[in-house]
């Protein structure tokens, strides 16, 4: 399976939860009908307990995911007429974005309730070491509920949009889900890890709204 990830912030001009309706509707339900998308997620970033002081920095609003079954799957889709009017629709709420393409990795299955999630992204140049050592701390964890690894494959601007590119590079990405808040907030300080991985570590609490 091949991800592609967009790290998304907002236009100054408009709020958070114009941000948030208009992602959903309609450009969510267009995105949606992108051909050869066998699942589709936004992850809205909250200001909210989970969030730490570096992804408050950054300032990244949302992650929308898209799953394919290969890399050329994905190129149809972003070569599709529909791909089009999504690049147009994207510039009446989207200010900054950049594209990850990844691999991803379910070590624990998506919970099929609603759970308590983060993603964490290093800040910096690619580093495959981080997310190794990020599994050494996430999976020992107790109340553990959905955990994915991206294997990061390339990180460029949004493909045939007009949207200024989000200059943030990231050197690793991963999703982490607990049963509760309570459950991630007892754990929040292993998330982010100790030392280089603490500085570059940014975690946003996030609420995921499934469309595919």
């Amino acid at each position: 399976m091949i991800a592609a990830i967009s790290m998304m912030r907002r236009r100054e001009d408009i709020s958070r939860d114009q941000f948030r309706r208009h992602w959903l509707n309609p450009h969510g339900v267009m995105t949606a009908e992108l051909p050869g998308v066998r699942y589709y997620i936004q992850s809205h970033c909250l200001d909210a307990p989970g969030t730490n002081a570096l992804a408050k920095e950054v300032a990244i609003d949302g992650f929308p995911e898209l799953w394919f079954d290969s890399i050329e799957a994905r190129r149809i889709a972003y070569t599709s007429p529909r791909i089009a009017e999504c690049n147009i629709d994207s510039e009446h709420f989207v200010g900054a974005v950049s594209r990850l393409v990844t691999e991803p990795d379910v070590i624990v299955d998506r919970p099929a309730v609603d759970a308590a999630k983060v993603i964490l992204i290093a800040i910096g140049a690619l580093d495959p070491g981080w997310s190794d050592r990020l599994n050494a701390r996430v999976m020992p964890l107790e109340g553990l509920v959905g955990y994915v690894r991206h294997t990061l494959l390339e990180q460029a601007a949004a493909p045939a949009s007009r949207i200024p590119e989000l200059e943030v590079k990231i050197g690793g990405i991963a999703e982490v889900s607990f049963e509760s808040e309570a459950t991630l907030l007892q754990h929040d300080s292993n998330l982010a890890g100790s030392g280089p991985d603490a500085v570059r570590t940014a975690t946003y609490r996030v609420r995921d709204y499934k469309l595919v």
